[in-house]
């Protein structure tokens, strides 16, 4: 697509709010690549991007069949490449990386590749999974530390603009203002830099920022009393506006350096004259000055200002976009381009609203005043997806790492199915591997050992193969009767039908009995994968004692706050502290799905982990509780409730 094109029809959106990203880097090549089947085991795994990057949390190589790490040591960074140390000797089979790595600007980024070892081997899939999810508190924090340089930027500005008009009786309610925009920086920054990693130009950067909110905010707690303050607040708030632009993607080395800095700051300045200003005008004029004239008049000296400040915005922002965006269909094809479009669909009106307050409200400073807030309320909305764009990566970037990309498997949380289904699940080696069946149709979720969606597999459902519905979701018709799962060759049978009768009220009232219990006792068969199993005997009392005993291995004794460990029998017991646990609380709290699937047997689907349940029943208590979960497969069958036991501290020596 033409650039004019792209120019043309972003227009509007280039209007919105600050549009500037931050940059990520790229990811350039990855050796072996994703999927190769090699002769000979490699040393390491390199991975290459365009820009500096620093070692992040959460790298790892591990064997396909065992989950065993593999690693020889420590990720390393030397520039532009990453490297992952890989023992030894690896011996014939599947193996899986995921490499971890944070920007120069704090952005963290994961991937994971698989190999084989072995020629002739087939092709590997990945065990491990690799996320960086966008979060609300990250959101929270961001919006914040925008909202509150936009505030302080555009207020100082603002009090430039009115100074003689309104006289001495601006300085404290513009104090106040400036301070509870500082603070609102210092907030959001302070969680923001909590999570950036230390070397990073991001960290350094909103360190300095948060000095300078800390400085700015004492001086205008001060301004008040203290006349000469109120400069240094306001040029602490003005210096802030730079932040934005030093730490994000306008520096990064595939944008025109001084074009994109420059339409940066002009942007930032142009955003923050605008909400500074509607801010001061709601709250620092009426406070400095009661008189409907004077008052006014503030008002069309900020409109006119305000009117220059919406054509710096669309003008920096056309030009941000064209470094942002490459064609057309980034727009509707990346998550930038999508929360781009969001920013316009509360942008267009907005400057609608704007020009109806300036003309035909002006005249009448209570009623500018209440439509303003409405404007206010809608800037925060932008400067929300506004915190949501400095994580995206822009369109741009997402073509030309699209290559590299498609080399790397990230995974995702696995798609749940509808709340009308009727569940179950079993494991299959490593993997949780569960299904949903409606009439004639039967959805297929394969979950890793880390709680990510596996996608990329083969699988069948009655010798059908089955289509892709998100991550680690397969669906496809299936036929009534027993259900054939065949998943990369290997294949598991489900009894679980395709229409069962609701059991809500059944779990209800097995949930209050399992929660009224004195004691239960029973026996704990967990899994992580075929080779990782143990055996244990737990013994609880209400409310707050417990026991157990693993099979040739460790025990424990809780009770209240107090806890023993002692790691095989015949061993010293250590004491340590122990937050309270509430001993009667079955595995489940929020389930879905529940349905009587057998005489006596219940099936459902916690979501909030997720994990998948069948229940049996003796009465209206269980009897065994089979659970699958990321690397969790558990068996509980129940010796008994409300009998005679005994948890009592260990014998001191």
């Amino acid at each position: 697509m033409k650039r004019a094109a792209v120019v043309a029809l972003l227009a509007f959106a280039a209007l919105a709010l600050p549009a500037g990203a931050a940059a990520h880097a790229t990811l350039v090549a990855i050796t072996p690549a994703n999927g190769a089947v090699l002769e000979r085991a490699p040393q390491a795994v390199s991975v290459t991007f365009d820009d500096t990057i620093h070692v992040a949390p959460g790298n790892a190589a591990v064997s396909n069949v065992t989950n065993a790490s593999v690693l020889a040591g420590r990720a390393t960074v030397r520039g532009r490449v990453l490297t992952v140390p890989l023992r030894a000797g690896l011996q014939k089979g599947d193996y899986s990386v995921r490499w971890s790595i944070v920007s120069d600007d704090g952005h963290r980024e994961q991937g994971v590749i698989a190999f084989a070892v072995g020629a002739g081997s087939p092709t590997p899939h990945s065990v491990l999974g690799a996320a960086a999810p966008l979060t609300w508190t990250d959101i929270l924090l961001r919006t914040l530390y925008y909202f509150g340089l936009l505030a302080g930027g555009g207020a100082t500005v603002f009090g430039l603009l009115t100074g003689k008009l309104l006289g001495e009786a601006l300085r404290k309610p513009l104090a106040q203002l400036l301070f509870l925009s500082l603070l609102l920086v210092f907030l959001g920054g302070s969680g923001i830099v909590h999570s950036a990693p230390a070397g990073t130009r991001f960290a350094l950067v909103v360190k300095i920022a948060l000095a300078l909110a800390l400085a700015g905010g004492a001086a205008a707690a001060l301004a008040p009393t203290v006349r000469a303050l109120l400069p240094v607040a306001g040029a602490a708030s003005l210096a802030l506006l730079l932040a934005p632009t030093l730490s994000g993607h306008a520096l990064d080395p595939s944008q025109p350096r001084v074009l994109a800095a420059l339409a940066d700051v002009a942007h930032l300045a142009g955003a923050a004259v605008w909400l500074g200003g509607l801010l001061a005008l709601v709250y620092v004029v009426p406070q400095a000055t009661g008189d409907e004239p004077t008052r006014i008049a503030a008002a069309r000296r900020f409109s006119t200002v305000a009117l220059g400040a919406v054509l710096v915005i669309g003008a920096t922002g056309i030009a941000r976009s064209l470094t942002e965006l490459s064609a057309l269909h980034q727009l509707w094809s990346t998550s930038y381009g999508r929360a781009l479009l969001a920013k316009t669909v509360l942008f267009v009106p907005l400057v609608g609203l704007g020009w109806l307050n300036r003309a035909l409200l002006l005249g009448v400073f209570a009623r500018l005043r209440r439509s303003m807030l409405v404007e206010i309320t809608v800037i925060l909305g932008i400067v929300i997806a506004v915190a949501i764009l400095t994580e995206l990566r822009p369109g741009r970037e997402s073509a030309r790492g699209a290559a590299a990309a498609s080399s790397v498997q990230v995974a995702q949380p696995p798609v749940l199915p509808p709340r009308d289904a009727v569940v179950d699940a079993r494991e299959l080696g490593s993997l949780g591997v569960a299904v949903a069946r409606t009439p004639g149709r039967a959805t297929v979720t394969l979950l890793g050992p880390d709680g990510t969606g596996v996608s990329g597999r083969s699988v069948l459902v009655a010798g059908v193969r089955a289509a892709g519905c998100g991550p680690g979701c397969y669906g496809a018709p299936a036929p009534a009767g027993p259900l054939r799962v065949t998943v990369s060759g290997r294949t598991l049978t489900f009894t679980v039908p395709a229409r069962a009768p609701d059991a809500r009220a059944l779990l209800r009232n097995v949930t209050r009995r399992y929660r009224d219990a004195k004691t239960i006792v029973f026996d704990e068969s967990l899994a992580s994968s075929p080779t990782d199993e143990q055996q244990t005997r737990f013994s609880v009392v209400a409310p707050d004692r417990l026991s157990y005993a693993i099979r040739g291995g460790s025990s424990a004794i809780v009770i209240g706050t107090r806890r023993w460990d002692r790691d095989r029998a015949g061993a010293p017991w250590l004491l340590t502290a122990q937050s309270r646990l509430d001993v009667t609380q079955p595995y489940w709290q929020t389930p879905t799905n529940v349905h009587l699937v057998a005489p006596g047997v219940v099936t459902f689907l916690d979501r909030r982990v997720p994990a998948w349940f069948r229940v049996t029943l003796a009465g209206r208590l269980p009897s065994r509780v089979h659970m699958t979960a990321a690397a969790h497969f558990m068996t509980d069958r129940y010796v008994g409730f409300d009998m005679p036991v005994t948890v009592s501290p260990p014998p001191s020596r």
